[in-house]
């Protein structure tokens, strides 16, 4: 079995744009999370059941994006940005509304389990041991 090798010889341009794309992939994700939010999958009788399978995308994701980002960096509020990029995002939905005429984020218990799965998953890689 070969033994991981993790790249360390990077310039700081390299680590820099990384991360950007880190950022954007995380603000990427948490838009389709709040627009797929309240889907619903058609039922046998017509009706139709709701699917949040974004909550269980938004941690998995958010982890797999912070594991990367301290592929970049040791330093752990670097290597959190694309998870305080992801929760800035969710605030800036949430007042959105406020703001303005409509609001993406729904008042329930759904955006709250969202908020919730997405701070679990870019904190969960800080104390996963590798």
């Amino acid at each position: 079995m070969r033994e991981r090798a993790i790249r360390t010889d990077f310039s700081r341009g390299e680590q820099i744009g990384g991360l950007v794309w880190l950022v954007l992939g995380a603000l990427c994700s948490l838009t389709l999370e709040v627009v797929y939010l309240t889907a619903r999958v058609p039922w046998f009788d017509g009706s139709s059941v709701p699917f949040p399978i974004t909550i269980l995308i938004a941690w998995w994701f958010n982890g797999v994006l912070t594991r990367t980002a301290r592929l970049w960096s040791e330093n752990p509020y670097i290597a959190g940005l694309p998870g305080f990029a992801w929760v800035g995002g969710f605030f800036a939905f949430m007042l959105g509304g406020a703001i303005g005429d409509g609001s993406l984020l729904a008042n329930n218990i759904l955006s709250l389990l969202l908020l919730t799965a997405g701070i679990a998953g870019s904190v969960w890689p800080f104390f996963k041991p590798e």
